[in-house]
């Protein structure tokens, strides 16, 4: 405990926080312009991120009795499109009015896309920082120590952070001092909540740009999604130039799971937060290959879809979706990146679904042998599965085609759905390099439990 960081207050403090769950968060007020019916109209909006029911970004021009009855109009239009411009910034984007009256503040604009960066573009941005929503709480070597009041009465609290280091970033993840009791309501009730903290730099000081702060943004997205098992929020991002002043900002949220939270369910374990440091290069030079960045959204996208029951999609869907995900991830890596076979062994006639899957488990290191805890797969009556492979495959085939009449244990799509989950899991942090410990879907592990990857 005495090694890790000491400090006083919070190593990044949040630039917008949260008490609760679903609170929502007043960004500022900013002008904005409108044309409608050939009349252009200026007016001071306050702008909120609101997440009851859902997350929404709103910008809300109070009604003054001039507006009123323009307001009004707008609201009974058939077309409530609006193109809305911030004058100041010289920034547009498009919105619609979503309600008008007040008791809803005013003239209420949402924009019709989830974010919106409300800075033109910059190339002197120093440093940035984003507020990460739905991440569990972490604990690792990088550990601060929160000290609070004086001797001998003080207190010490543990908080995590956790540092990536990746193509010259630097990116400082950490608790705030509240995560750990706000963390316990997101438990509870679900919602969105402000968990952590990042900070973004170059690690030989320069600048950089708008364009690439937004490209890395999103890969952390992605990547603290999978390090989740469901939608991770890098949302609310500022950066600032080397004297102080704000450069860069984005208001609103990109996709984010809310609703009943357990934490991670993936191959991260929250105690182990050195995982994250260890497989984030691996995973940013996969996002940076072109090769690999369009295959590697793609089967993060069916893979979240495939974790999120919550959604009621049910584990034969989500065995449906992570096969998919499977499948091109096979032929990204045996038929584009390694060539080990042509394209046409992928096509119709050429290689069945479950030697598709065994290429790429074969060629990664990666065992195809069903392991021994999953009783149903192993008590399939007649001709048995040979290999995990065949389950998935089977199992999926047994589910798209109606004249299928295999009867099946009645767990086996459950443990066909935790298979797939947990080959995507391995194919993905052999892809990125790791070579450390992770969590073992399969095992029915306790928390802090981890395992050595099987091609170690």
């Amino acid at each position: 405990m005495s090694e890790l960081l000491r400090v006083s207050s919070p190593p990044i403090e949040p630039i917008y926080s949260q008490t609760e769950p679903g609170q929502s968060i007043v960004l500022g007020q900013v002008k904005v312009q409108f044309d409608h019916k050939n009349t252009t109209h200026q007016e001071m909006a306050n702008v909120t991120m609101r997440f009851v029911p859902d997350d929404r970004l709103e910008f809300v021009c109070p009604l003054e009795t001039a507006s009123s009855t323009f307001g009004l109009e707008l609201f009974l239009d058939d077309n409530r499109d609006e193109k809305i411009t911030l004058p100041d910034r010289g920034i547009a984007f498009d919105a619609f009015c979503a309600a008008v009256g007040r008791d809803h503040g005013g003239i209420v604009f949402h924009p019709k896309q989830s974010a919106v960066t409300v800075t033109s573009p910059s190339n002197v941005i120093s440093n940035a920082t984003f507020h990460l929503f739905n991440f569990p709480e972490l604990v690792g070597p990088e550990d601060y120590i929160l000290v609070t009041g004086d001797p001998p009465l003080q207190s010490f609290k543990r908080c995590g952070r956790v540092v990536l280091s990746a193509d010259g970033w630097r990116i400082t993840v950490a608790a705030t001092d509240q995560t750990d009791e706000l963390t316990k309501a997101l438990k509870s009730q679900g919602g969105f909540l402000i968990t952590h903290v990042g900070r973004i730099h170059r690690e030989d000081g320069s600048t950089f740009s708008s364009e690439q702060l937004n490209d890395l943004l999103s890969c952390l997205q992605y990547f603290f999604s999978f390090a989740s098992g469901r939608w991770a929020g890098v949302a609310l991002p500022i950066g600032f130039d080397a004297t102080g002043n704000r450069t860069f900002e984005t208001w609103g949220m990109g996709k984010t799971a809310d609703g009943a939270w357990n934490g991670s369910s993936s191959w991260f374990d929250e105690h182990h937060g050195e995982l994250l440091s260890q497989v984030f290069p691996g995973f940013m030079s996969l996002w940076a290959n072109k090769m690999w960045h369009q295959p590697l959204i793609h089967s993060l996208y069916w893979y979240l879809g495939a974790c999120d029951l919550r959604v009621g999609i049910g584990v034969d869907s989500g065995l449906i979706l992570a096969q998919t995900a499977l499948e091109l991830l096979a032929w990204t890596c045996c038929v584009l990146d390694r060539k080990m076979v042509s394209p046409r062994a992928f096509k119709r006639g050429g290689l069945s679904a479950a030697d598709k899957l065994r290429l790429l488990a074969s060629s990664l290191g990666i065992p195809k042998d069903i392991p021994s805890n999953l009783s149903a797969l192993h008590g399939k009556k007649g001709n048995k599965w040979t290999d995990g492979m065949e389950a998935v495959t089977g199992i999926r085939n047994s589910l798209v085609h109606p004249d299928s009449q295999e009867m099946l244990p009645n767990a086996s799509y459950v443990e066909g759905w935790e298979l797939s989950l947990w080959y995507i899991d391995l194919v993905l942090l052999r892809l990125c390099g790791h070579q450390g410990k992770y969590a073992n879907r399969l095992s029915r592990r306790w928390r802090g439990t981890v395992e050595s990857v099987p091609w170690v």
